[in-house]
């Protein structure tokens, strides 16, 4: 979470946190009001005396968002801040060495209702199997729902279909992973910044976490089949009810 003297940014993990953390501390470091926080907070914990401020975060497409968590491999070195070792040998023997199908599968069955090691009390019970929410569908109310756990034990289809959901949502500006640069710039200009001092944002390169980040040439689209892609989208379903840009038929999937 970093807090400036504007507004609230909520920094969801493998979502651009890092260049946007970057830029903020370039644009009001050393200004009173400015505060980079507990790095993956919710918006149930922004203090007391911020919260009447705008809250702004970062969107990415969950078909990219999955496979960036993947090739990272965060899961693979610490085990112990998901559902642990055990658990997932238990659900594939050869584990570290999943495919990204194993890994999207495991994940949406190990790793719910688990951060940091630790059950989240993210519990629904409303849904047949195979059509409960998925790992970021649980990650973005975490992150980003009033109530996060009242809010996610009331979801069902109905709700999922009439859209009820929105209401247990924060007011929250999301800038698009995939503009993020102009995005970011956008979002400084209309808080009064001189575009001068912002014209470094629009040329910017990505800024990747020090453990290193993707080839640009190793691109999500290629590693989706039909079936994993349907997948994700079943379980995914209330994040491409709020972002339909994302829901996109992956043109380039192989078997």
């Amino acid at each position: 979470m970093i807090l400036t003297p504007e507004f609230v940014y909520i920094h969801q993990p493998k979502t651009g946190g890092t260049f946007v953390t970057q830029v903020l501390s370039r644009v009001y470091g050393g200004q009173g009001g400015f505060a980079d926080t507990e790095k993956h907070a919710t918006c149930s914990q922004i203090p007391a005396e911020h919260r009447h401020k705008p809250i702004v975060s970062t969107m990415r497409n969950p078909f990219d968002r999955y496979v960036s968590q993947y090739r990272f491999g965060w899961w693979k070195l610490h085990p112990d801040l998901y559902c642990g070792e055990e658990a997932m040998r238990a659900l594939y023997p050869h584990y570290p060495d999943l495919s990204f199908a194993e890994f999207v599968r495991l994940a949406n069955a190990s790793f719910l209702n688990c951060h940091q090691g630790r059950p989240t009390g993210f519990v629904n019970h409303n849904f047949p199997p195979g059509r409960e929410p998925g790992w970021h569908t649980e990650q973005f109310v975490r992150f980003y729902f009033r109530e996060p756990q009242a809010a996610y034990a009331r979801l069902d289809e109905e709700s999922l279909n009439r859209g009820d959901f929105r209401r247990d949502l924060y007011p929250v500006r999301f800038l698009p992973v995939e503009r993020l640069n102009e995005a970011l710039y956008e979002l400084l200009l209309g808080f009064g910044h001189p575009a001068g001092d912002l014209d470094f944002i629009r040329v910017a390169d990505k800024i990747f976490p020090a453990e290193g980040g993707r080839d640009p040439a190793d691109r999500w689209q290629g590693y989706y089949t039909p079936e994993i892609r349907d997948f994700i989208r079943t379980r995914e379903r209330l994040l491409f009810e709020l972002f339909p840009e994302f829901d996109v038929v992956v043109e380039e999937a192989h078997a």
